[in-house]
C-alpha cells in the first residue's frame, strides 16, 4: 500500500484538528452561562493566513460537518449555504488583508498601523459577515440582541487566539506553505515572572469574586502590563485572560471552586471586555513602537557620533597630510634650487650638487609614489582575485635593487600559501610599504648581516603574510604611534612618515589589520591578517 502523499496526509490532519474543535464547541454550547464560543472560526482565520486559500475545501467540510454534529440531517439549498460561513469569514479576513489592501508578506504586527488594519480587515469585517450567517439561524430567529452578542462572543474568541499564534507562529516564505515557523517571544525574565504572579493573581480573583461584576480588572491588569512590557506580553496576557475568564469555568473540575460558572451573558460585559482586550493589544503595540523607534534613533545617534569621529579624525589627519605635504614636497625643491645656484657659482664641483639633486629628486620622487598609493589605496574599488604572493614579492623588491645596502641584505621566503585570493593594488602598496622599511632600516655597520624574512601561512581561516627583519627596531615608546599619519619611529628616518599608515589604510579596507613586534636594537615583525575569501 502507497503511503500517503505528505500534503494530503497534513490535510487529513488539519481537518481533524477543525472537527474535533467544532465537537467541543458543541459541548461548550450545552453549559450554562458558557459563552458562546465556536472555536473553528478562529481556526478556519488561521490556517487561511497560515497556508493561503487552498485550505478553504477542508474548513468548508468542517462547514457540512459541524452542522451535522448539531443535529442537521438534511440540506436544503438555504442550510447548504449556512454552512459556508466558516469558509466565507475565512477567505474575507485573506482577502481584504492581503490582497485589497496589498499585503502580500503576511506582516500584521510590525506596526501599530498594520495593526489596526489586520483588526479591522482581518477580524472585525468578516465576524459581521458572520453575523449575517448568524441572523439566519434557526434558534436565532433575527433577534438582533442575540446576533450582538454572537458578534462579541466571536470578536472575544478570534481577537486574543488569533492575533497570538499568528503573531507566534507564521508560514515559511516556501513555495508550498504547509510548514510553519515559531517565534520564540523576546520578553525577558523579569516579564515573565511578573506575568506568572499576574496569572496567579487572575486566578485568585477567578475563585473570589463573580465575574460579571469584577471584568474590568482583567482589563485593567493586561493595559498595564502592555504598558510596562509591550505587544507580546499584552497579546499573551489576553490568551491567558480568555482562557482563565472564558474556558476555565467551563470544565466541572474548575467550575466547582468559581463564584460564577463562567462569563455571564450580559451584552454590557462582553462589550466592555472585547474593548479592554482590544485597547491593551492597541497599547502594547503602540509601546513597542515607541521601545522600537528609541532603540532605533539610539543607534542612529550612536552610528552619527561614530561618523563625526571618524569624520574629525579624517579631517584632522587631513590638515596633518595639506602641512606635511606642503613641507615634504617644498624641501626637495628649496634643496634642489639651492644647490642649483651653487652649482653656478661653483663650477667646477657640479658633479658634486648633481649627485646632491638626484639624492633630492629621489625623495621628491618617493614622496609623490607614496601620496599616490595613498589615493589609490583609498578611492580604488576592491576587486578580488587569485595572487601569487611569490610573483608580487619579486617585482617588489625588484623595484629596490638599487637602494643603498640592497645587495647585502640575504632574503628568505617561506611561502605556505603560496596564493592568496584579495586585491592586488592594496596587497601590493601593503607590502611594498612593509618591504621598503625593513630595508631601509637595516643597521649600518659592518659586521651586521641583514635578513629579511616572508613568511605566508594560514591560521583558523585568515590569511598571514608576516615580514621581519634584524634592522634597528623601534623603540618601545614610540610603538604606539607608528601607523599615525607622517610619525617616523626613528631619528635616522629619512622616508615621509606615510608608509605604515598607507599600508594600514590599505589592508584595513580589506577587512584585515596590521599587527606588529619589534624590540630596539634586534629588528622588527609586521604581520598582515586578511579575512580568508572563497
Amino acid at each position: 500500500m502507497k503511503k500517503l502523499p505528505q500534503f494530503l496526509f497534513r490535510l487529513i490532519i488539519l481537518q481533524a484538528v477543525l472537527i474535533t474543535l467544532s465537537y467541543l464547541s458543541h459541548q461548550l454550547g450545552s453549559v450554562t452561562n458558557s459563552l458562546l464560543l465556536y472555536l473553528p472560526l478562529v481556526l478556519g482565520i488561521l490556517y487561511i493566513h497560515w497556508f493561503g486559500p487552498k485550505i478553504l475545501p477542508v474548513i468548508f467540510i468542517n462547514g457540512i460537518t459541524t452542522m451535522m454534529i448539531w443535529g442537521v440531517t438534511k440540506f436544503p439549498l438555504k442550510m447548504v449555504i449556512l454552512t459556508t460561513h466558516e469558509a466565507a469569514v475565512a477567505l474575507t479576513s485573506w482577502l481584504l488583508y492581503t490582497q485589497i489592501s496589498e499585503n502580500k508578506n503576511f506582516q500584521p504586527f510590525t506596526n501599530t498601523n498594520n495593526f489596526l488594519r489586520f483588526v479591522l480587515l482581518g477580524i472585525v469585517i468578516p465576524i459581521c459577515i458572520n453575523s449575517v450567517y448568524v441572523y439566519h439561524y434557526g434558534f436565532v430567529k433575527g433577534d438582533m440582541d442575540k446576533v450582538s452578542l454572537f458578534w462579541l462572543s466571536d470578536f472575544i474568541t478570534i481577537f486574543p487566539i488569533a492575533i497570538c499564534l499568528l503573531y507566534f507562529i507564521q508560514p515559511l516564505k516556501i513555495a508550498e506553505q504547509w510548514t510553519l515557523k515559531f517565534n520564540i517571544p523576546k520578553v525577558t525574565k523579569q516579564a515573565y515572572l511578573e506575568l506568572s504572579f499576574v496569572c496567579i493573581g487572575f486566578i485568585i480573583l477567578s475563585v473570589l469574586f463573580p465575574f460579571d461584576k469584577y471584568w474590568f480588572i482583567y482589563g485593567i491588569g493586561a493595559t498595564f502590563f502592555a504598558l510596562r512590557w509591550g505587544f507580546e506580553v499584552a497579546i499573551i496576557l489576553n490568551v491567558i485572560i480568555f482562557m482563565l475568564s472564558y474556558l476555565l469555568p467551563l470544565f466541572d473540575f474548575a467550575s466547582s471552586l468559581l463564584i460564577t460558572q463562567g462569563s455571564t451573558q450580559y451584552f454590557s460585559v462582553h462589550l466592555g471586555m472585547s474593548t479592554m482586550m482590544f485597547v491593551s493589544a492597541l497599547v502594547g503595540r503602540v509601546v513597542s513602537d515607541l521601545s522600537e523607534t528609541e532603540r532605533n534613533l539610539k543607534e542612529q545617534k550612536s552610528k552619527a557620533e561614530l561618523m563625526n569621529a571618524e569624520l574629525e579624525q579624517k579631517n584632522q589627519e587631513l590638515d596633518r597630510f595639506v602641512y606635511s605635504v606642503s613641507h615634504d614636497l617644498s624641501a626637495p625643491l628649496k634643496s634642489i634650487k639651492g644647490l642649483v645656484n651653487i652649482s653656478k657659482i661653483e663650477p667646477q664641483q657640479t658633479h658634486i650638487y648633481i649627485d646632491k639633486i638626484d639624492k633630492s629628486v629621489n625623495r621628491l620622487e618617493e614622496f609623490i609614489e607614496e601620496v599616490l598609493d595613498y589615493s589609490r589605496a583609498n578611492r580604488n574599488t576592491i576587486q578580488y582575485e587569485k595572487i601569487e604572493l611569490g610573483s608580487i614579492i619579486h617585482d617588489i623588491n625588484s623595484k629596490f635593487e638599487f637602494l643603498e645596502g640592497f645587495d647585502k641584505i640575504e632574503f628568505n621566503i617561506n611561502l605556505e600559501t603560496t596564493v592568496i585570493t584579495s586585491d592586488r593594488l592594496l596587497i601590493r602598496v601593503a607590502l611594498n610599504n612593509l618591504l621598503s622599511n625593513a630595508i631601509k632600516y637595516q643597521k649600518k655597520y659592518k659586521e651586521h648581516k641583514p635578513t629579511i624574512t616572508v613568511h605566508a601561512y594560514e591560521v583558523n581561516g585568515m590569511q598571514l603574510i608576516e615580514v621581519s627583519d634584524n634592522g634597528e627596531g623601534i623603540r618601545e615608546e614610540y610603538q604606539d604611534k607608528l601607523f599615525n599619519m607622517f610619525f617616523r619611529g626613528t631619528a635616522s628616518s629619512s622616508g615621509s612618515g606615510l608608509g605604515l599608515y598607507i599600508a594600514k589604510e590599505a589592508i584595513g579596507r580589506l577587512g584585515g589589520k596590521i599587527t606588529m613586534s619589534s624590540k630596539w636594537g634586534s629588528g622588527s615583525s609586521f604581520t598582515i591578517h586578511l579575512p580568508g575569501v572563497k
